[in-house]
C-alpha cells in the first residue's frame, strides 16, 4: 500500500473510533511519508470584501451553498467553504453578536479582528469601501461560469442595485447603498437576536416585522445606528405606536400607552389598547 494512502486511512479509521490505539497508529504512518500543504492567506482586501458580504446577507445564506457566497469564491478563485468559514470568523468579533452570547467560531486570522476596528474607527466611509471592493470583484466573475439566482435578485444585487443604477450619481448613490446596507445589518442582528420574533407580541411573520431604532435614526451615531442595543424588534403596528410616542416601556419593559396622544372610546380600546398592551 502506498505510504500516503495508507496514512489516509488510519486518519479515518482514527476519525470513525475504530482503532484502538489511533494516535500511535496514525503517527507511526505519517513517519513513512511527509505531506505538504500550502496555504494561501486571505488579504486584507479579500477580507474586506468577505466582511462586507457578512453585512448584507442573513445568516442562513452565510453557508458555502448561498450563491452570493459562490460569487465571490469563484472571483477571488477560493472554495465556497472557504469564503463561508472566513465570514463566520469575522462574525466572532461582532459586538452585536457577543452582547447575546453567540460568540462563534474564535481562531481566525488577526485580520478578522481587526476589520471590526476600522469600521468602528472610519464608519461608513470603510463600508463604503467593502462594498465597492464587493462590486468589482463581482463584476469580473465570468457570467459564464455562474448561474442567476432562481427567480429573484441575490441579496447583494437587491442590496446594491444603487452602485450600477444611473440615478442618484456618484457619492449620493454610494451613500445610499452604504445606507441601506447598515439598515439591513441592523436588521438582521434583530432578527437574530430576537429569533425573527416581535419582541412585544411574539408574531413570527417577517413581512410585518421592523427593526426600530430606541434612539432616533436621524440624531443616532454611526454607531447606535447599527447597534443591536439599540434596537427593538416591533410588528408595524407597534412599530408605528412607538416611533409616534403613543406607546413607551417602563423601566420594567412593561408597555406604557401616552393617554395624552391615545384618547379612551370604544373603538380605541377595542382595537388599540387591548391589542397594544398585549
Amino acid at each position: 500500500m502506498m505510504p500516503e494512502r495508507q496514512s489516509a486511512e488510519c486518519l479515518v479509521q482514527c476519525l470513525r473510533g475504530k482503532d484502538d490505539q489511533p494516535q500511535k497508529r496514525y503517527l507511526g504512518c505519517m513517519s513513512t511519508t511527509i505531506i505538504k500543504v500550502t496555504r494561501r492567506n486571505w488579504s486584507r482586501e479579500e477580507t474586506m470584501m468577505a466582511f462586507a458580504l457578512y453585512m448584507i446577507l442573513e445568516p442562513r445564506e452565510c453557508d458555502d451553498k448561498g450563491f452570493d457566497v459562490q460569487r465571490l469564491a469563484t472571483a477571488i478563485h477560493r472554495t465556497p467553504n472557504s469564503v463561508a468559514l472566513k465570514i463566520w470568523n469575522i462574525a466572532a468579533h461582532d459586538t452585536n453578536r457577543q452582547a447575546r452570547g453567540r460568540v462563534g467560531m474564535q481562531h481566525g486570522s488577526k485580520l478578522d479582528a481587526e476589520i471590526w476596528e476600522w469600521y468602528a474607527a472610519e464608519g461608513d466611509e470603510f463600508l463604503s469601501q467593502c462594498l465597492t471592493l464587493l462590486h468589482q470583484a463581482l463584476l469580473s466573475v465570468d457570467s459564464s461560469t455562474m448561474k442567476s439566482a432562481p427567480d429573484r435578485l441575490s441579496s447583494v444585487e437587491s442590496t446594491s442595485q444603487l452602485l450600477v443604477s444611473g440615478n442618484p450619481e456618484g457619492a449620493e448613490r454610494l451613500t445610499l447603498t452604504v445606507q441601506r446596507v447598515n439598515q439591513r445589518y441592523f436588521r438582521n442582528s434583530l432578527m437574530t437576536n430576537y429569533s425573527g420574533q416581535c419582541c412585544m407580541t411574539g408574531i413570527a411573520v417577517p413581512q410585518l416585522l421592523i427593526a426600530s431604532h430606541i434612539k432616533p435614526w436621524a440624531v443616532s451615531t454611526s454607531r447606535e445606528k447599527t447597534a443591536a442595543g439599540n434596537g427593538l424588534l416591533l410588528n408595524a403596528l407597534h412599530d408605528r405606536a412607538f416611533d409616534q410616542g403613543f406607546i413607551t416601556l417602563d423601566d420594567d419593559y412593561r408597555i406604557v400607552i401616552s393617554h395624552d396622544a391615545v384618547r379612551h372610546t370604544d373603538s380605541n380600546d377595542k382595537w388599540l389598547y387591548e391589542y397594544l398592551l398585549c
